[in-house]
């Protein structure tokens, strides 16, 4: 798949017509699930769960850069960021926790959090479309739910 052209790549660059903009902070969007909303990101619970557990950090403000955001912007989001892998770490007690900021496909700053399981083959190159786990509208609840409890939970003690 090509790059956009590089007028409309630059545009959504700049935030205009970013789809994430639009509807990240949406209880329910096409591709995934609001879990929780923090200071400076929008936490979300892909609807293809192919590696259980995988979430996402979208930043509340577009940017496209982590160099954008001002520094206790930046020290913000990575706080959340690290919130949500304590709440996925206790939840899925994983081998490892992946950390991917790619944007290729949509240049809103958004951090994929993958959960790395004992069995899965740790040199295997990470491909968000090697094929599609869709949960049942209760298991997307009862996971929801767990996570907001989870990061509820850790933001509240982190805060003393």
């Amino acid at each position: 798949m090509p790059w956009l052209p590089k007028d409309q790549w630059n545009d959504l660059k700049r935030g205009i017509g970013c789809p994430m903009c639009t509807d990240v902070h949406l209880p329910e969007n096409e591709h995934s699930f609001l879990i929780t909303t923090l200071e400076h990101s929008h936490v979300r619970l892909p609807k293809n769960q192919y590696m259980r557990g995988w979430t996402l950090v979208a930043a509340r403000r577009h940017v496209c850069e982590l160099f954008e955001m001002d520094p206790t912007e930046l020290a913000g989001f990575w706080r959340d960021v690290s919130l949500v892998a304590n709440a996925l770490d206790q939840r899925y007690h994983p081998a490892k926790i992946n950390y991917g900021v790619f944007g290729n496909l949509c240049p809103h700053l958004h951090c994929h959090l993958v959960v790395q399981r004992y069995d899965d083959d740790p040199e295997k190159p990470l491909n968000m479309r090697e094929r599609e786990v869709f949960l049942d509208a209760a298991e997307y609840r009862e996971e929801i739910a767990a996570l907001q409890q989870l990061v509820e939970r850790i933001g509240t003690e982190a805060r003393g």
